[in-house]
């Protein structure tokens, strides 16, 4: 089957209503990913880590969005906040993420599918990019790496509940992907059409250690 490519016209769709959409997913990712920590003196948990994996490149640009025109693959929007566990948003964090592209190739020459991205006052941070494609036993999955000044760096990944990779119920198949640990990394997902073109968008929020 041919791969839809990520037109201009997408981006220009992407800027107007990328926000909002990916607003909608926000609650359910925060009753996961900021869950309150019931067993210590910390106000909320620290997000798992995961395996960084072979294919992390320094120096990618600074940027919202990780592809161009023309790329093919399922637009994509992810937002969320960076905190740490005393529920403090960090501003100042450094967030760097890199994924495969729809044919679960990772661009090892160039910059493709891969930012340094801006975040907000609030903590709050936003991308645009592609569904990644899965490859070998790995499901579908976004790199980060996150640091803050006083804080622990962090290596984790992001995953996707629609993966087929987890046949519809993450709960019980999470582990088919022997990398995947922690059930609290993989998100829901919402879906919208519009003109034809399907758009996915999720939210990952991530909570520091203090150093």
């Amino acid at each position: 089957m041919k791969k839809r490519q990520f037109s201009r016209r997408d981006f220009i769709y992407l800027g107007l209503g990328g926000g909002l959409l990916a607003a909608t997913s926000l609650p359910l990712s925060r009753a996961l990913s900021q869950r309150r920590d019931g067993g210590g003196n910390q106000a909320f948990a620290p997000t798992p880590s995961n395996t960084l994996g072979p294919f992390y490149r320094k120096g990618a640009p600074r940027r919202e969005r990780l592809i161009e025109p023309g790329t093919a693959g399922t637009p994509l929007v992810v937002t969320g906040r960076i905190i740490n566990t005393d529920g403090k948003a960090l501003p100042d964090a450094k967030v760097e993420v890199f994924h495969a592209d729809a044919a679960g190739e990772y661009d090892m020459s160039g910059f493709r599918c891969r930012g340094e991205i801006p975040v907000g006052g609030a903590g709050v941070y936003r991308l645009e990019s592609i569904v990644p494609g899965g490859y070998g036993d790995r499901a579908q999955h976004i790199h980060y790496v996150v640091s803050a000044p006083g804080h622990r760096r962090l290596v984790t990944q992001l995953y996707f509940e629609n993966d087929p990779k987890f046949e519809g119920n993450p709960d019980l198949n999470y582990s088919r992907d022997n990398l995947v640990q922690y059930r609290e990394l993989i998100r829901p997902v919402a879906t919208v059409s519009k003109n034809n073109t399907t758009y996915s968008s999720t939210a990952f929020d991530i909570c520091l250690e203090k150093a």
